[in-house]
């Protein structure tokens, strides 16, 4: 599905790499998502476990495009070098925008970890897609944003 095919007033679950790719000026399309969901036109839903993923992987991009640590292994040397993780703060802003894009931010509750344990077993998928599938089925949403094709096996 293109996200140009969802409907006004379509429910959309967003993952992770959607507002990883529209920070990073890597999409024009999932911009475009996202600016439909802040005007009101899409209704979009994320789970707080993804806040916190966009959150983590806006941190190390700013810091290898800020020139302060180098991709390869980039997670360890930020965690050896708080006075790097100290001079970063575009990753935090950004991540703050989302609360001002009319998306929903569904929390994560032990119940959708009990749930989400279940998807585990039926679907193989790994802990924060798992997740995602569960806040989904107890939404009864259909639609998907992403860029990850372990969902491509999921009916």
């Amino acid at each position: 599905m293109r996200f140009s095919d969802l409907k006004k007033d379509d429910d959309i679950f967003i993952d992770a790499n959607i507002f990883i790719y529209n920070f990073g000026a890597q999409s024009g399309e999932c911009r475009e998502l996202l600016l439909r969901c802040a005007r009101g036109e899409l209704t979009g839903y994320t789970l707080t476990s993804v806040l916190s993923e966009v959150l983590h992987r806006s941190m190390v991009a700013e810091a290898i495009e800020k020139g302060y640590i180098e991709s390869k292994n980039p997670v360890k040397r930020l965690s050896e070098s708080p006075e790097i993780v100290k001079k970063l703060s575009t990753y935090a802003s950004n991540v703050e925008k989302i609360s001002e894009m009319n998306i929903t931010i569904i929390p994560l509750t032990n119940k959708l970890l009990k749930k989400s344990s279940r998807v585990r077993l039926t679907e193989g998928l790994l802990t924060n897609d798992s997740l995602m599938i569960a806040a989904m089925r107890d939404l009864k949403l259909t639609n998907l944003a992403t860029n990850d094709s372990d969902f491509d096996r999921l009916k």
